[in-house]
């Protein structure tokens, strides 16, 4: 484990301990209550697998619900691995299916997601 000197610490902290009103007031009642930021975290780590970001990237960019079969193909996994993470995934409350006999169709769960998915591959410099 790396040792950490004070003076690493202190260049990330105010040297002289002040508030700022004006930039603070606003802000007020308006930060994540911890069930808020504890569902935040739950969503992040939701998309932190790489295979489930691929997986909910591929439904975001696609005009249509997509069935597991089609989806696979497209990310290069098997059924059964796919079937895992999307289990996974519906559980958590990213996506939803449909049956149809005994087809199977996905999509995401609302706009929501595929916004914060698309906003997400822009950052990191994917197309979306």
């Amino acid at each position: 484990m790396a040792q950490v000197f004070a003076s690493e610490i202190d260049d990330d902290a105010c040297s002289d301990e002040c508030l700022h009103p004006e930039a603070i007031r606003p802000l007020l009642g308006r930060s994540l209550a911890s069930n808020g930021a504890r569902a935040v975290g739950e969503l992040f780590a939701t998309l932190a697998d790489p295979s489930r970001a691929r997986i909910v990237h591929l439904l975001a960019i696609a005009e249509q619900e997509l069935c597991v079969c089609d989806v696979a193909l497209v990310l290069g996994m098997s059924v059964s691995a796919l079937s895992h993470q999307l289990r996974f995934l519906r559980e958590r409350g990213a996506v939803e299916r449909r049956k149809v006999g005994r087809i199977v169709y996905y999509r995401l769960i609302d706009d929501h997601l595929r916004d914060l998915v698309l906003g997400a591959a822009t950052h990191v410099g994917e197309v979306a």
